[in-house]
C-alpha cells in the first residue's frame, strides 16, 4: 500500500509540474499542505519529493525550499518524464529535438545492426516487421508495433550504451509516432520503407538499412511540421475543457 501511495503520488507531481501548474523558479507547496491535498502523510510526499529531485524536476534547499527547475534540467531520457510532457502536448520545438536525436543515433543503430546482429536478432527485426504490417491490416496498435520494430533495431545494434537507451528512447518514439499518425495515409506510406530496412538489415546491407532508416525520418518531419501545430491545438483546447 505504501508503494501504491508513493507511485500515484509521484504521479500526480510529476505530471502537475509537467503541465506548468507551477513555474519553473517557483516553489512547490510545502509538505504538510501537499499531503492534506492528496490525502497522504508527509513522509509520502517527502519521498514523492526525493524522486522528483532524482528525475532533475526540482531541488530542495534550506533557502530555496522546494524549486522547480527549468524543462532543460529534467531528465528527458526518462520515460516517466517523457510520458508526463506528452500529456499536455509538446511543444513542436520538442517534437523536432526528438527528430534530431533520431537522426544522431538511429542511422548509427542500424548500420551496427547490419554488422553485428545476431541471426536470432535479424530473426526478431523480420517478425516485428511483419507485426506491423498486420497491425495495419487488422486495426490493431500500430504505434505499439513501430515502437517495437525500432527497438528491436536498436538493441541489435549491441552498443552497450545504445541499449541502456532503449527504454527511454522507446518512450521518446512514442511520441514522435503518435504524431506522424496524425495522417491516417502516413502509416501506408511508410510500411514499404520499414519492410525495406528490415529486409536491407536481413542482408546486412548497411547503405540500403541506413537510406530506409533516414527516409523515415525525413518523412515523419514532413509529417510533424504539417499536422503537429493544428494537433497541439487541439490537444491543449481539450485540456482547458
Amino acid at each position: 500500500m505504501s508503494s501504491s501511495y508513493h507511485s500515484s503520488t509521484v504521479d500526480w507531481l510529476g505530471a502537475w509540474i509537467a503541465a506548468g501548474k507551477v513555474k519553473p523558479g517557483e516553489t512547490i507547496k510545502v509538505e504538510a499542505a501537499l499531503g492534506e491535498q492528496l490525502g497522504v502523510s508527509r513522509t509520502v510526499v517527502r519521498e514523492a519529493i526525493k524522486t522528483l529531485v532524482a528525475k532533475g524536476m526540482l531541488e530542495v534547499g534550506p533557502k530555496v525550499g522546494t524549486r522547480v527547475l527549468p524543462v532543460r534540467r529534467w531528465n528527458l531520457f526518462d520515460p516517466q518524464v517523457v510520458g508526463w510532457l506528452s500529456r499536455e502536448g509538446l511543444p513542436e520545438n520538442f517534437v523536432l529535438d526528438l527528430l534530431d536525436l533520431r537522426r544522431t543515433i538511429e542511422p548509427m543503430a542500424v548500420r551496427w545492426a547490419c554488422e553485428r546482429a545476431s541471426p536470432a536478432q535479424l530473426d526478431n527485426i523480420l517478425a516485428a516487421y511483419q507485426d506491423l504490417a498486420a497491425s495495419l491490416d487488422t486495426d490493431g496498435d500500430y504505434n505499439r508495433a513501430d515502437q517495437d520494430f525500432h527497438e528491436c533495431v536498436l538493441a541489435a545494434s549491441h552498443n552497450q550504451f545504445i541499449e541502456q537507451m532503449v527504454p527511454a528512447l522507446g518512450a521518446l518514439l512514442a511520441v514522435s509516432f503518435e504524431v506522424t499518425t496524425a495522417d491516417p495515409q502516413e502509416l501506408r506510406r511508410t510500411l514499404p520503407i520499414h519492410k525495406e530496412m528490415a529486409e536491407a538489415i536481413a542482408a546486412r546491407d548497411a547503405g540500403r538499412g541506413v537510406w530506409a532508416c533516414m527516409s523515415l525520418i525525413d518523412q515523419a518531419e514532413s509529417t510533424i511540421k504539417r499536422y503537429y501545430p493544428e494537433m497541439l491545438a487541439e490537444k491543449n483546447a481539450a485540456a482547458q475543457r
